[in-house]
């Protein structure tokens, strides 16, 4: 056992200096596969930082009413009375248009104004809360809220998070598309870099074989060059995206701001980077895998 393990780590040693000692071919290798890893990488972050500040805000489906600005008391109480007694209603508040205006003023930090004003912008407005969350039932309550007498306006305040979740479903899908598709680069570049050296050491790998080396013994080293070159572009892939991140949350941070938001992107967790470390050293060792057997078995067939 001792022994086994000696060899593996005198594998994994002679792999990583001979990285080493070819820096610059090296680094450019690591880079074309770290890109191919950076791209999927960041826009997975990105869809779940979207993700994450989606699910804090309240995106239960509801119907805000804007009255009109000269409607009366009578006005009001009227369409209370409608919405009271409507099947497709499930509740409703009614929001009165100076406390509308003090709220808006103390979230935006402006007091006073409407002091400039020519009186109250605002309208007063109710809130509903449909009883069925169907879309025909949503857009049939809807025309009839509307057709009620001196409403303005209806509005229907979940569409926007209706229309970010299937952006987000469409951010998913093109992640795990670019996913599989630098997946399989990874293998196809990890498989030729691999069958290079093989090539460029084919003499050493056949007196190898004519005195008795096994095809594990041969096929180890080149799987441990792999393994580093994978570990080593995800670590990079994981620099590059976090770099990224840093340079695009300032930007991100001002532009949320303007909208009253906290909008920030985040980095890997331990788990989700041990879970990257682990998927390229699997797809490294795989295309090296597939190109040491196939020049095994080209030599057993010769």
């Amino acid at each position: 056992m001792k022994h086994y393990l000696t060899l593996h780590w005198q594998s994994a040693t002679r792999a990583l200096m001979h990285i080493l000692r070819q820096p610059l071919a090296s680094l450019l290798n690591l880079l074309m596969l770290s890109l191919a890893l950076a791209l999927p990488l960041s826009l997975y972050l990105a869809v779940q930082s979207i993700e994450d500040w989606s699910g804090k805000l309240n995106v239960t489906p509801e119907l805000t009413i804007f009255m009109e600005m000269n409607s009366e008391p009578a006005d009001l109480a009227a369409v209370e009375s409608t919405l009271k007694n409507h099947p497709k209603v499930g509740g409703f508040a009614f929001i009165d248009k100076d406390h509308a205006l003090e709220a808006l003023e103390a979230r935006n930090g402006i007091a006073g104004m409407s002091e400039g004003l020519d009186g109250n912008p605002l309208p007063d407005a109710f809130v509903v809360k449909p009883a069925s969350l169907q879309t025909q039932d949503l857009d049939l309550l809807q025309k009839e809220l509307s057709g009620l007498p001196m409403v303005e306006n209806v509005q229907f305040d979940a569409a926007w998070a209706q229309r970010l979740s299937q952006l987000l479903k469409l951010g998913e899908q093109l992640t795990l598309f670019l996913g599989i598709a630098f997946a399989v680069a990874l293998v196809l570049v990890t498989h030729n870099t691999i069958r290079m050296q093989i090539l460029a050491r084919r003499d050493e790998i056949n007196i190898s074989k004519l005195i008795g080396a096994s095809d594990s013994f041969i096929r180890r080293p080149f799987l441990y060059h792999a393994l580093w070159q994978g570990l080593l572009s995800a670590l990079l892939a994981w620099g590059m995206a976090s770099y990224l991140i840093h340079v695009a949350n300032p930007v991100l941070a001002e532009l949320a701001r303007l909208y009253n938001e906290q909008l920030a992107l985040r980095s890997l967790n331990a788990g989700e980077l041990g879970l990257l470390l682990l998927i390229a050293a699997f797809l490294s060792i795989s295309g090296a895998r597939l190109a040491t057997d196939h020049h095994l078995r080209q030599a057993q067939a010769h």
